[in-house]
């Protein structure tokens, strides 16, 4: 292949490329916050909180993500709720995730030792400052490596909205490989950007992992959150 071919091959993926991390980092940030969401939903005592945000974890869970897209994008459209491509993967992904991140989440606050809420209590901290100040930043902590986890699945099950007609890498692949009938180079190009982005961001909480291993981190000024050891 010479470079004339690459660069008329690579101009497509690179702008598919670029819609692939537009999905990453929209549905990234969603579901985090719909994961922190439901989670504390989850451990909520009141069933009016707790009981929905179960059956909506064992819903997703439950399901598969293609059929969550195909649910939105094709039948929201018979109740009359018309969604765009974009906006449609954008919410399958972060319903779909979200829904994994809020157990990731309950597992890591509920592995927070109970003395530290019981130092917490003593030490006169309100329930959000305890949470804010003391739980998350050690949950966080734990949960670290498989939120890097999550994040490289993420990346990769982006291309799962090409089906719906979203234009993202693997969408800019298939269309390429169809104009060109050249789908053997074509597909290893594709593989081999994606390859460069879970790379990347491997790399990305590889580097934050081992920041968050150094004592005082969150406080930056060596203290450590471990309250039961002051």
């Amino acid at each position: 292949m010479d470079l004339d071919t690459l660069r008329m091959y690579l101009e497509p993926l690179a702008e598919g490329t670029v819609w692939t991390l537009a999905l990453f980092f929209c549905s990234a940030f969603l579901a985090m916050a719909v994961g922190l969401l439901v989670c504390l939903c989850r451990l909520s005592r009141s069933p009016l909180l707790n009981r929905p945000a179960r059956f909506y974890i064992e819903v997703i869970r439950g399901t598969p993500l293609l059929l969550q897209l195909f649910y939105i994008y094709y039948g929201l459209p018979e109740l009359g709720v018309v969604i765009n491509g974009f906006v449609a993967g954008v919410l399958g992904l972060t319903l779909n995730f979200g829904a994994y991140l809020a157990e990731l989440f309950r597992s890591g606050i509920q592995s927070v030792d109970a003395g530290q809420y019981e130092a917490a209590r003593a030490l006169g901290l309100r329930k959000t400052q305890r949470l804010r100040r003391i739980v998350l930043p050690q949950a966080l902590r734990t949960v670290f490596p498989a939120l890097g986890n999550y994040a490289l699945v993420l990346v990769k099950e982006t291309s799962l909205v090409a089906v719906i007609s979203v234009y993202e890498l693997m969408r800019a692949g298939e269309m390429l490989a169809g104009a060109t009938f050249q789908a053997l180079t074509v597909y290893t190009l594709v593989g081999a950007i994606y390859f460069v982005l879970c790379s990347a961001l491997s790399y990305f909480f590889r580097r934050s992992e081992r920041r968050l291993t150094v004592p005082g981190y969150w406080s930056g000024a060596g203290e450590n959150h471990d309250i039961t050891k002051a």
